[in-house]
C-alpha cells in the first residue's frame, strides 16, 4: 500500500541516541513506519504517497507545552495587551479607545500589565478608570495574574466580601481598586463567570491556531479552580477532542469527585501554594526589596499534607504551584511525608515553577523522583541584571533563580512550558532561554533544553511509548524548523523559525517555503 507521507532531504533528529540525524521518514496511518538515511525509502512508496522535500531543514518531535492556561490565554485575545505600556495615562487611553468599540455594559479586559515597567510603579485606581469608562466594567490583570485592578462598575458586580484578604485601601478604608491574593482570586472567578461559552470557544480556537504555528502538538491545560473558573475546566473537558492537537486537562481543584466526573487527566497545575514575585505574593524567606512582606503561604502544612496524601493515595497525578523558597519547602515536606507514610509517588507528581529552589530542595526533589515543570522564558524576561528578579528579591535569593543545571545534574526530570498567557507559547524561545541562562552556570546544553519540550513531557504524561521521540511505531507528531538547534550558534536559537507542524502525519501548518507533492522529484 505504501506510506501516506514521506519527508526527505532533511536533518531529522529522532532524539533517541544523542545527536543522531537521519535523512528521511515515512508515516502511515498516523504512525511512523520507517526512518533512514539518503533516499533509501523506495520500499515505502505507494500510489497515494505524498512527498515533502525538506530542503535541508530540521525535523524534531512535536513540541509539548507543559503549562498553559488555555482558556485564559484564549480570552486574552479579545482584550487589551498592556505588556509594553509604561504609564497610567497610556493605560487609560487604551481603555477609553476600547469603550468606543463595545456596546455599553460589555466587560473590557486588560492583561499582561507589568507594574515594574510603569513610571508610577502602581496600578490605576478604580477612580481613574471610572473617568474613562463609566459605562463599561473594566478588569485588568497583572502579567502573572496574581493582581487584579477594576473600576467601580466591575467591583460592584462581584459583591466582594469587605474583610477578604488582599484589598488595597485608601485613607477612608475604601477599596482603591486593585487586589491581590484571595481578593484577586475572588474577583477573577466572579468576572470569568460572566463570559459566555461562545467567547471561550472562539478564544481557544485562536490560541490553538497560534500554538500550532509554534510547532506545538500537545498542551497541558491548567484549568478551573478558585483563581480561574470551573467553567474553564468544563469547557476543555467537553470540547478538547474537537481540536487538532492533544490537550491534557489538569484540574486546579481540591474536588476529586468532580475531577472524576469531568474525566480529567490530573489534579492541579496551578493549585497555588503561594503567589508570584511580580505581585510580591510568592512566599520567600527574606523580605521583598520594595515591600515589607515575605509573601503568602495559602495553606498550613497540615492542610497541604492531608490533600497531597489523599490525592496521591487515590492514584492521581498531582501538580502543585510553588515559586518561593518557603512554598517549595512546604510542598516538598508534604510529598516527603506521603512517601514516608507508604504511598508510592508513582504517578509522576509535579512541582510547577520551582523558581527559588535551593540546592537542598533540588536534592530532596530528586530523591522523591518528582517531575519539575519549569518556564525557562521567565529568565529571558526577568532574569537579566536589573530585571524583575533583581528588583524584587533579596540578592541572596535572586542569585539562585531557576538553577536548571543543578536540577538536571541531580537527576530531576525537567519539563518545559510557557505558563501562557504569562509568556507566549513559544518553545523555541524557551529552549533559547534555557541554553542562554543569564547565570551561565545554571544553563542547559541545547540537547537538554530541546528534550524538556519533547522527550521529557511525553514521559511525564505517561505517553513515552507513543510520543517524545521519532521512532518506528510512534505517532507521526513532528515539526519542521529552519535551523538545527543543536548546531546553530546558541545565541541564535531564538531566531529559528517553525516552518511546519504535523499531527499524526497530517499537516496542521506549512510555511510557503515547503510543500506537499504527489510525486517524488
Amino acid at each position: 500500500m505504501g506510506a501516506d507521507l514521506i519527508i526527505y532531504n532533511g536533518n531529522i533528529l529522532p532524539l533517541v541516541r544523542r545527536e543522531e540525524a537521519l535523512g528521511w521518514m515515512a508515516v502511515k496511518d498516523g504512525r511512523i513506519e520507517a526512518l533512514g538515511c539518503g533516499e533509501s525509502f523506495e520500499a515505502h512508496v505507494g500510489e497515494n504517497t505524498d512527498f515533502m522535500d525538506l530542503k535541508g531543514c530540521t525535523v524534531i518531535p512535536g513540541f509539548h507545552d507543559s503549562h498553559v492556561h488555555l482558556v485564559q490565554s484564549g480570552l486574552n485575545t479579545f482584550g487589551i495587551d498592556l505588556r509594553e505600556v509604561t504609564t497610567i495615562h497610556r493605560i487609560l487611553e487604551l481603555i477609553k479607545e476600547k469603550t468606543r468599540t463595545l456596546p455599553k455594559g460589555k466587560l473590557i479586559r486588560g492583561y499582561h500589565l507589568d507594574v515594574a515597567k510603569i513610571e508610577e510603579k502602581r496600578f490605576p485606581t478604580r477612580y481613574e478608570i471610572d473617568q474613562v469608562s463609566p459605562e463599561h466594567p473594566v478588569w485588568i490583570n497583572s502579567i502573572e495574574y496574581h493582581t487584579s485592578a477594576v473600576n467601580t462598575l466591575a467591583l460592584n458586580s462581584v459583591n466582594l466580601p469587605y474583610n477578604i484578604d488582599g484589598i488595597k485601601r485608601d485613607e477612608r478604608s475604601l477599596p482603591l481598586g486593585y487586589f491581590t491574593g484571595k481578593a484577586s482570586a475572588y474577583i477573577r472567578n466572579r468576572l470569568l463567570a460572566q463570559i459566555d461559552a461562545t467567547t471561550r470557544e472562539e478564544g481557544v480556537r485562536i490560541k490553538i491556531d497560534q500554538a500550532v504555528r509554534q510547532g506545538i502538538t500537545t498542551i497541558d491545560a491548567m484549568e478551573g479552580g478558585f483563581t480561574f473558573h470551573e467553567e474553564d475546566a468544563r469547557f476543555i473537558a467537553t470540547h478538547r477532542n474537537k481540536y487538532p492537537i492533544d490537550i491534557h486537562l489538569y484540574y486546579q481543584s481540591f474536588d476529586l469527585e468532580k475531577a472524576r466526573s469531568l474525566g480529567v487527566d490530573a489534579i492541579g497545575g496551578d493549585i497555588f501554594i503561594d503567589g508570584a514575585f511580580n505581585s510580591r505574593t510568592a512566599a520567600v524567606s527574606r523580605k521583598y526589596l520594595d515591600m515589607d512582606t515575605c509573601g503568602n503561604l495559602y495553606f498550613n502544612q497540615e492542610e497541604l499534607d492531608y490533600f497531597v496524601e489523599k490525592t496521591v493515595s487515590e492514584g492521581w497525578q498531582l501538580a502543585l504551584h510553588a515559586i518561593g523558597d518557603r512554598a517549595i519547602e512546604q510542598t516538598l515536606t508534604a510529598y516527603e511525608r506521603v512517601f514516608k507514610a507508604g504511598s508510592q509517588l508513582n504517578r509522576r507528581c509535579r512541582i510547577e515553577h520551582f523558581e527559588l529552589a535551593s540546592l537542598e530542595h533540588i536534592r530532596r526533589a530528586g530523591k522523591l523522583g518528582l517531575v519539575i515543570s519549569v518556564q525557562p522564558s521567565f529568565e529571558y524576561f526577568w532574569g537579566y541584571p536589573g530585571g524583575m528578579y533583581d528588583k524584587r528579591l533579596d540578592p541572596s535569593l535572586s542569585a539562585i533563580t531557576n538553577n536548571f543545571r543543578a536540577m538536571v545534574d541531580e537527576g530531576l526530570l525537567l519539563i518545559g512550558g510557557s505558563d501562557s498567557d504569562v509568556t507566549d507559547i513559544d518553545p523555541i524561545l524557551g529552549i533559547h532561554a534555557a541554553v542562554n541562562h543569564p547565570k551561565a552556570q545554571f544553563a542547559l546544553s541545547p540537547l537538554e533544553a530541546l528534550k524538556i519540550f519533547t522527550v521529557n513531557p511525553a514521559y511525564a504524561s505517561f505517553e513515552e511509548a507513543i510520543k517524545g521521540t521519532l521512532e518506528k511505531g510512534k505517532l507521526g507528531d513532528f515539526c519542521v524548523l529552519s535551523g538545527n538547534p543543536l548546531q546553530v550558534d546558541p545565541a541564535e536559537i531564538k531566531n529559528i523559525q517553525v516552518l511546519g507542524t504535523f499531527k499524526e502525519g497530517h499537516s496542521l501548518y506549512l510555511d510557503e517555503a515547503l510543500s506537499l507533492r504527489g510525486d517524488f522529484k
